[in-house]
């Protein structure tokens, strides 16, 4: 039986259609159109009139939520995440590692693999798992754990990738020996090398870029920028991110991480299509204020922002930080609060804010043939939001996996 959600607009998210109606078989959209549509098929008609329609959210950096943490290395933690993010709106995302002991990296990493391939998972669709760590730089460690970093192996990685055949995106430091052989092994292997808890100057930057590197990590979070050596100025990873056009990037709108002005510079300088908006959410994502742990550090979750900073988020709306508050320590956002602050505290244009969440992503990841936009034949991955922005419903691949009582 088709289903034919009716709403009140859909967000392709490259126009706005009001009126709209979307047709679902098989788990992939059939027909999007107006209700003229429903007269030449036989449907189950869901009625979300009064509510906006868009593609199901896609999250390229997810480390928890639920109170559940990718590193738990279980099928069940993974599913409690899924299912915490499908409340907002999130229909598909890369499950992310923390640095740690590499033994719990390929139990984490091997619970993905499983996960990708089980019809029994509920919630979000886990497309594969985001390596973030261990190698990084120590001076922008930011919340990940120092202890166990360490120097880019090459060998290790590739039995990583024999390992874990769904591994689609690694995050390190070019400049780190090894590096550049790490990105050049990736690139072989077809998953996205993303520079990340990255100190690289701007010249790094570049044969990283040849190397094979395609993505920065989360940018001005644990990123380098300028710097003075000898009295002369160094461009880092933040300036080159902006300026090379083979880059795309990712930013942490929860409204904590960054103020309106630099994301509103990012995508000044690069364009909605080349920079997603990811939650980094941590287990803590959905629960509220409170003192917990992420990678064997001590964390706290609150609202307390400081009173000359930019905006003041919503009232509720939290943040992670170590727990000495000298850095964040991801976010516990989900991803639709990631919309509001786009739209709301950022100004854009409901469509540019819905295409970082949706099409952006699902381009950068190589997916967008099959996911990110409300078209036939692609997954029936939908949310309907109400006018708050708030979610009404997830369905993924044409099932209803979240609706709000």
């Amino acid at each position: 039986m088709r289903l034919a959600l009716i709403g009140k607009r859909l967000v392709t998210p490259f126009r706005i259609l009001d009126d709209a109606v979307v047709l679902v078989e098989g788990g992939r959209i059939e027909a999007i159109g107006d209700k003229s549509i429903l007269s030449r098929y036989k449907v189950k008609a869901i009625d979300v009139s009064g509510h906006l329609i868009a593609p199901g959210f896609i999250d390229l950096h997810l480390h928890g939520g639920g109170g559940h943490d990718v590193m738990e290395g279980t099928l069940d933690a993974l599913e409690t995440i899924a299912e915490t993010h499908a409340r907002g709106g999130t229909t598909a995302f890369l499950a992310t590692t923390l640095t740690a002991p590499m033994d719990e990296i390929q139990t984490a990493l091997e619970a993905i693999s499983k996960a990708c391939v089980s019809e029994e998972i509920a919630g979000a669709r886990i497309l594969g798992a985001h390596l973030e760590g261990p190698y990084l730089n120590p001076k922008q460690a930011g919340a990940q754990n120092p202890e166990y970093l360490r120097i880019p192996d090459p060998k290790e990685l590739e039995n990583l990738l024999k390992k874990c055949p769904f591994l689609k995106r690694v995050t390190l430091a070019p400049e780190l020996p090894g590096g550049l052989e790490s990105g050049r092994l990736l690139r072989a292997h077809n998953v996205m090398a993303s520079i990340g808890h990255s100190d690289a100057t701007y010249q790094q930057v570049l044969e990283a870029v040849e190397a094979g590197f395609s993505h920065v990590t989360h940018l001005f979070s644990a990123t380098s920028s300028v710097r003075r050596l000898k009295a002369y100025r160094f461009a880092g990873v933040v300036e080159a991110t902006m300026l090379l056009d083979s880059l795309s990037t990712e930013l942490i709108a929860d409204g904590h991480h960054l103020p309106p002005s630099l994301i509103r510079l990012a995508i000044k300088t690069k364009g909605t299509g080349r920079v997603c908006a990811v939650t980094d959410a941590i287990s803590a994502a959905g629960l509220g204020p409170g003192e917990y742990e992420l990678g064997g550090l001590p964390i706290i979750v609150e609202n307390e922002v400081p009173p000359d900073y930019e905006v003041h988020p919503p009232e509720g709306s939290c943040v992670a930080k170590l727990a000495d508050r000298s850095a964040f320590a991801g976010s516990v956002a989900l991803m639709n609060q990631v919309l509001q602050t786009l739209v709301n505290l950022v100004g854009l244009p409901l469509t540019e804010a819905i295409k970082m969440v949706t099409w952006t992503p699902a381009h950068i990841l190589g997916i967008s043939h099959e996911r990110g936009s409300l078209a036939p034949n692609m997954r029936a991955d939908i949310v309907v939001l109400d006018e708050n922005l708030s979610v009404k419903m997830t369905m993924v691949e044409g099932r209803v996996v979240y609706q709000k009582p």
